[in-house]
């Protein structure tokens, strides 16, 4: 039996009138499968990240993952990075357990949180101090794109590993609605709603508004937890060709922080006296604060002039403040470990600080033809504009024993004194250029683009001022060829860019870090049966990295240089209505080619050799148990070294996932709409280290958590 004969069995069975049994036709037999393909489909097609246009991903020459609403739901996520745990070439957690960011990396470069490489509607995150970082709830989102390789062409300034872009729910032109209630582990209680559709009979103006509010403990004793998120949207249908979206968003985030430096002696391996739980805190429970406010407000304006012409802009003013304070491991600048009965030098550090940034991006969109061939062509101009405080301050608390944990507060006669002061603002200038040529079933795209980026940071503990301005080209070109068949080889290449800050021993400006590309690679889009599969390989350089200065070790030079080499295979498949298969594998070899500080021919940080993941879900559309759905997934991170000189290795491990829920209109029409659901990550409850990095602190990955949800949708 063929794959492309299941969904036409399964969904016959279930679909099967009494004519349609006794028919032959088999035109009659594709209606029925294409219909539950429509009802059932999860396997997005196209994206609008990669290209800035609607182009599908069967004729984008780059590998691109799309997570979509279903996929987040079903699975339970419940922030981007638990999102994307089922992506390959992506690697979540790397630095463990940490309620107040996304932890990510792409391709072994990070594009989480803490980097410039997350985005949200096109436009870049913004940065800010150490823990001034943007979280957005996963529930204001309606997909994740995940671009992988880079991508500086279209959105400047970004790691060569990928971005990615978090796009939000919008108004919808149906009267759609949901309500949701969850309880799950560690008393964490939640209720949300988004509710959307016109507020006119012509449908010129449409609105939608989600928002929940989340309190409960967490995986580390002594650490609560508590958000706030809200985010209403509305369009105004200007006329035939013209529209304008607003988005707001607002979060608050309350409680503390479950992050913790753990000593690497005692979670990655046993301490004289064995490990430490997972659980224990070893902070002081009236020292752990993490507070965070965002807020955003843009607009997203399109415009068609005709038939050819077109105008899009994005803009948005984002806001952060965060005020951070808690006791972890060691001495500043050294992570001591514990002594033989397990008592272990702690410090306190308390933070403060905000980011404002605005952003925009204006293009026009050319779609015309030349004869047999078809263009499409985008000219922009974007803007960034962003700046942010930050002061540290620490000082020494008494030792805690890791094993029995007792609180002895901070001493009412500490001094926190100031560690890190800075006052920055930065702004980055780009022009771009992309043109994308279609002649048969070849698919051409090229791009280009040039970008000033300007980073000025005020010591304010030194009063030293550093500047640092950067010029930089990037480009990028594609050839895919389109079969018949739904095959679609391509091959691509690109660049990136990074600016760095500080200055060598002469006093000179770094130049930003270079990265570049190779990516050969072939996509399939069966014709029976919806499904996309995707197969790729690449080469990934990134030059002008910081090392020592050989010359002068008080001093770095830009010599340094990482290699990656790799293979992904993704599917997303969804064989008949209910029936849904996310799959991927990578494999990587990392190795540092060049580098002063004793690290040359060591593999790259966190970047395992091979990870892997299947999800399997379906739904029974038919018979007694029709409504009721099952998920489970499986996924394995291989070893991997912690820190460049390749002092820790970290085991690799696998984790189990499941997924249950049920139909409750299924039972009475007088429930249709309701559902219940019941969802676990790490259903073992694997203890396991995901973090341990030389000198500074290893940490545990999450435990087992389990949701129960009950929801009614209109």
């Amino acid at each position: 039996m063929t794959l492309s004969r299941i969904p036409t069995l399964l969904t016959a069975a279930c679909l099967t009138t009494p004519a349609l049994a006794q028919s032959n036709d088999p035109d009659a037999l594709r209606d029925v499968v294409v219909e539950a393909a429509k009802r059932g489909n999860a396997v997005a097609k196209a994206a609008e990240a990669p290209t800035k246009t609607d182009t599908p991903l069967i004729e984008t020459p780059q590998s691109v993952s799309v997570i979509s609403r279903a996929e987040i739901e079903r699975r339970g996520a419940q922030s981007v990075a638990e999102a994307l745990t089922y992506t390959p070439g992506v690697l979540v957690g790397a630095g463990g357990e940490d309620s107040r960011f996304d932890d990510i990396l792409i391709r072994g470069y990070d594009a989480g949180s803490t980097s410039t490489n997350m985005y949200r509607d096109g436009l870049r995150v913004p940065a800010g101090g150490q823990w001034t970082r943007s979280q957005f709830d996963v529930f204001g989102l309606e997909s994740i794109e995940v671009l992988k390789g880079p991508s500086a062409v279209l959105f400047g300034q970004v790691a060569p590993g990928g971005l990615i872009n978090q796009t939000s729910k919008r108004p919808t032109s149906d009267t759609r609605g949901m309500v949701s209630s969850q309880y799950g582990s560690f008393g964490t209680w939640q209720l949300a709603a988004d509710s959307s559709g016109p507020l006119d009979t012509e449908g010129r103006f449409l609105y939608r508004i989600a928002g929940l509010y989340r309190d409960g403990g967490s995986q580390i004793d002594h650490t609560d937890l508590e958000r706030k998120f809200i985010a209403p949207s509305f369009t105004w249908n200007i006329g035939e060709d013209s529209s304008l979206t607003l988005l707001a968003a607002y979060q608050e985030d309350r409680g503390g922080a479950t992050f913790q430096f753990l000593p690497v002696a005692g979670t990655l391996y046993p301490a004289p006296r064995g490990f430490i739980r997972r659980e224990n805190f070893l902070g002081e429970p009236e020292h752990n604060t993490f507070d965070r406010d965002q807020w955003s407000l843009g607009y997203e304006f399109k415009h068609r002039f005709n038939d050819v012409l077109s105008f899009r802009q994005n803009a948005r003013f984002a806001d952060n403040s965060s005020f951070y304070e808690g006791v972890v491991g060691g001495t500043r600048g050294a992570l001591l470990e514990p002594n033989a009965n397990g008592d272990w030098t702690r410090r306190a550090v308390r933070g403060i600080g905000d980011a404002h940034s605005f952003s925009i991006d204006s293009r026009l969109q050319a779609d015309f033809s030349t004869g047999p061939v078809e263009h499409t062509t985008i000219a922009g101009f974007d803007y960034l504009r962003g700046a942010w405080t930050h002061l540290r301050t620490g000082t020494t608390v008494p030792a805690i024993n890791i094993f029995l944990p007792i609180y002895t507060g901070i001493p009412s006669t500490a001094v926190f004194a100031n560690q890190v002061g800075q006052d920055t603002v930065e702004s980055q200038k780009g022009v771009y250029l992309q043109e994308q040529m279609k002649w048969g079933g070849w698919h051409l795209t090229l791009g280009g683009r040039y970008d000033n980026s300007d980073i000025g940071l005020l010591n304010t503990i030194t009063k030293a001022t550093t500047i640092t301005d950067s010029d930089a080209w990037t480009g990028r070109a594609g050839l895919l060829y389109l079969f018949d068949s739904g095959i679609a080889p391509y091959a691509s290449y690109a660049t990136s860019f990074e600016p760095i800050a500080g200055t060598d021993k002469n006093g000179a400006p770094f130049d930003p870090t270079e990265g570049e590309q190779v990516e050969v690679g072939v996509k399939y889009e069966p014709k029976s049966f919806n499904a996309l599969f995707t197969a790729s390989a690449f080469q990934l350089d990134q030059t002008n990295v910081l090392t020592l200065d050989q010359s002068d070790p008080l001093f770095q030079a830009q010599t340094g240089e990482i290699e990656l080499r790799g293979i992904e295979l993704e599917a997303k498949v969804a064989l008949a209505e209910g029936l849904a298969i996310t799959g991927g594998w990578t494999f990587m070899d990392s190795e540092i080619k060049r580098n002063n500080n004793g690290n040359q021919g060591n593999d790259f940080a966190n970047v395992p050799d091979n990870t892997g993941s299947l999800w399997l879900d379906y739904t029974i559309p038919c018979g007694p148990l029709e409504g009721l759905g099952l998920g489970t997934g499986v996924r394995y991170t291989g070893g991997r070294y912690g820190d460049n000189p390749n002092a820790l290795f970290i085991p690799s491990y696998t984790l189990f996932d499941a997924a249950i829920r049920y139909d409750l209109g299924k039972l009475a029409s007088s429930l249709e709409g309701a559902a219940v659901s019941l969802t676990a990550a790490n259903l073992a409850d694997k203890v396991y280290v995901a973090k341990a990095e030389t000198n500074i602190s290893a940490n545990y990955g999450p435990g087992r958590t389990v949701n129960l949800n009950l929801s009614y949708r209109w």
